[in-house]
């Protein structure tokens, strides 16, 4: 495996972060050139623009596109669903205008990174650990600077620029985490937790309380005699502003769905294509090809045991002859026939250590077979396996435990790696050749076995025909007849006892919709339409939805008090009612309120500042707070709001706590402002974002 591909291939987190980092020039154009390109009404190239820089589109997809070439890469079979491919647009956007808003940071406090500090992270004696890792000397497993000078020499013969273009990126992405790091160490470094606040704590963990009280609950006053206006929903909302004005404007949309069933007939049909090949699928012998010529899944070369069959009945499978085909059967969607190639026990999962000798630019597959030859000679003659791969091995994550990699089933390991450990035995010693290298491979240890086969399956998805697709769009067009706004859409709903569901905070990009899948027009559809409009049929995946607009939310504004009373209205009425009970028995002893409101006056005689309260009284914070108030002592409280009702206490006693000598002062310090730390270097984006001018045009391209 060559040194780039190592990179690659285990450090892509970092290689993405790379190529956000290589493609941020290019994001930034000259200003004046926006005058061109508004000619005809509007910028047609303007993806975003973060507080004055500019997004362009070209770029940005060239980013979004490299972004899922390397999720296709790591897939299993090389394609992305539509949700993944929505989860990377997300991802781009997040890492471009964080990108942008940390290197404009950086330049702005001096951040930098030199020649020397860059050499020294390559091939000084504290080289940065991912080179470390890749850079090891074949024979001694110890990083050698010498490999890496070179590797950057043998960089001037690359005619095609591609690993130098490669290597950029990775070294591009080590300048990125090192500057990353002194931004963060400004900010860790200059946290810091002073004495007083650590006695503080110390004295509030022993402080502890004594109270009666009666705790009054909400139902005490029934929900009909409190009345919550507009406009009670109004101030609530301009009190409570940063939780209710949209950061980015929204939308909610009703809607109902035609789903598009396969029939029977339908049923028949696919049925019948596969009753119709049987015979001959039974009489052939050239498997690969008429698995390719008629079914709608690849040959697979793999055995398979109960546990893993993909059919309903495994056991009727496993009983069969070999050359027998059992079905058609039903499985997840799909109709199949399966043909029994070869028969044979197997374990369902092994567990195998193994080292790993790469092939690339600094070593031939002549080297890479003669290291392992040796290593199969030192392991013969005695030498500790663990140890050798602890030492040798190319793959760290496994050299860490000896090359251990632990039990694994059936088709998780690439073929030729799957072979050798599922028909060899316990005890052996392999060597292996794959993509990766050359592998020396101890199979540790088999357990579970039971019958397997190797199969060749022909599938035909069970998909709804012309007759039965257009009977669902016969039924959604007759309710888009009826339905002409809200009222007449409810209504039509009812009629056809067609249950109406909600989408709601709907972004202008959004791509999914829950229960709905791929659903990109209609969200692009909810921000152009007027409250109550009704949108066109739309075909997603096996459904058509209709939909009525309900509201938008434009970016930074409060939402309609409509929209938001199912939130809010229970908890005014909750505030309104505690005014009301605090009113009511405002200046009564606790024996006259008991009485009146026919509850009982209790006492809590151990009530704790920290690490609980009082489990009676439950997490009841304005309550623990009060017990702590020298002015109660002796006195009945106001009425005090809590979770489950409305509290009048009267303090009998407190212990306001010590501080003590605390031999484990230094360590709490230490914790507290690790945390501190951890919690300020998260919110560094979630803080520049918020902070930030920023404009979003990402719905005019996607």
């Amino acid at each position: 495996m060559s040194v780039i591909q190592k990179i690659r291939d285990k450090y892509i987190g970092l290689v993405i972060v790379a190529i956000v980092l290589a493609l941020v020039g290019f994001l930034v154009m000259d200003a004046m050139q926006s005058n061109v390109r508004g000619l005809f009404g509007g910028d047609q190239t303007l993806m975003a623009e973060v507080n004055g820089t500019r997004i362009e589109y070209k770029s940005y997809e060239q980013l979004r596109m490299k972004y899922e070439e390397n999720m296709k890469s790591r897939s299993k079979d090389g394609t992305l669903s539509d949700m993944e491919r929505s989860q990377i647009m997300e991802q781009v956007w997040n890492d471009v205008v964080g990108e942008t808003l940390m290197t404009a940071e950086m330049e702005k406090l001096g951040i930098d990174l030199t020649d020397k500090e860059l050499q020294d992270m390559l091939t000084g004696p504290f080289a940065d650990p991912m080179v470390q890792q890749n850079f090891r000397d074949p024979n001694t497993g110890i990083f050698d600077p010498s490999r890496v000078s070179q590797f950057l020499n043998s960089l001037s013969q690359d005619k095609t620029g591609q690993q130098r273009a490669q290597w950029k990126d990775f070294e591009d992405a080590l300048i990125k985490s090192r500057k990353m790091t002194k931004y963060t160490d400004l900010i860790s470094k200059g946290i810091y937790i002073p004495k007083f606040m650590l006695d503080d704590m110390a004295k509030q963990r022993t402080a502890t309380s004594a109270i009666t009280y009666v705790q009054l609950p909400y139902t005490l006053i029934a929900d009909n005699a409190v009345k919550v206006s507009d406009e009670d929903i109004k101030k609530f909302m301009e009190k409570n502003d940063a939780m209710f004005r949209s950061q980015e404007a929204t939308a909610k949309v009703e809607y109902v769905a035609f789903d598009i069933i396969p029939s029977s007939a339908d049923t028949a049909e696919s049925l019948g294509a596969l009753n119709n090949i049987k015979a001959d699928f039974e009489t052939t012998i050239e498997h690969e090809e008429f698995v390719a010529k008629n079914s709608e899944e690849s040959m697979k070369d793999i055995y398979y045991t109960e546990k893993t069959l993909e059919v309903p009945v495994p056991a009727e499978v496993l009983a069969g002859a070999v050359n027998s085909v059992t079905g058609p059967v039903y499985f997840n969607g799909y109709y199949k026939l399966i043909k029994i190639l070869d028969k044979k026990s197997m374990p369902d999962s092994v567990k195998a250590s193994h080292i790993l000798v790469g092939i690339g630019e600094n070593r031939t597959e002549a080297q890479a077979q003669a290291s392992i030859d040796s290593l199969q000679q030192m392991i013969n003659g005695g030498a500790d396996f663990g140890q050798l791969a602890a030492s040798r091995s190319d793959d760290q994550g496994s050299a860490k435990k000896g090359g251990d990699l632990g039990y694994f089933t059936q088709g998780a390991m690439v073929p030729e790696f799957n072979d050798a450990c599922f028909n060899g035995k316990t005890g052996d010693i392999k060597q292996v050749k794959t993509q990766f290298g050359i592998h020396l491979i101890k199979i540790t240890d088999q357990k579970n076995f039971n019958p397997a086969v190797k199969i060749a399956v022909v599938s035909k998805a069970l998909q709804a025909g012309t007759a039965t697709t257009q009977a669902a769009f016969t039924k959604a067009s007759e309710f888009a007849a009826t339905a002409k706004d809200a009222k007449t859409f409810t209504d039509a709903a009812k009629k056809m006892g067609k249950d109406k569901r909600v989408a709601e905070n709907l972004t202008k990009t959004q791509q999914q919709i829950q229960g709905l899948g791929s659903a990109r027009e209609l969200t692009r559809w909810a921000f152009e339409a007027k409250p109550g409009s009704i949108s066109p049929i739309y075909t997603l995946d096996d459904k058509y939805v209709i939909a009525v607009a309900v509201s938008r939310q434009e970016k930074g504004t409060l939402p309609d008090i409509a929209s938001v009373r199912p939130q809010i209205e229970n908890q005014l009425k909750r505030e309104k009612k505690g005014q009301m009970l605090a009113d009511q028995y405002k200046g009564k002893s606790l024996a006259d309120i008991a009485a009146a409101a026919k509850v009982e006056v209790k006492n809590a005689d151990t009530v704790l500042m920290m690490g609980g309260g009082n489990t009676e009284i439950g997490f009841e914070p304005k309550v623990i707070g009060a017990a702590f108030n020298k002015s109660l002592v002796n006195k009945v409280s106001p009425g005090i709001p809590g979770e489950q009702g409305v509290y009048f206490l009267t303090v009998k006693s407190m212990n306001e706590g010590v501080a003590g000598p605390n031999p484990m002062v230094e360590m709490e310090r230490m914790q507290m402002q690790m945390q501190i730390a951890s919690q300020a270097q998260q919110m560094i984006n979630y803080v520049l974002k918020k902070n930030a001018k920023i404009t979003d045009n990402r719905s005019n391209f996607y």
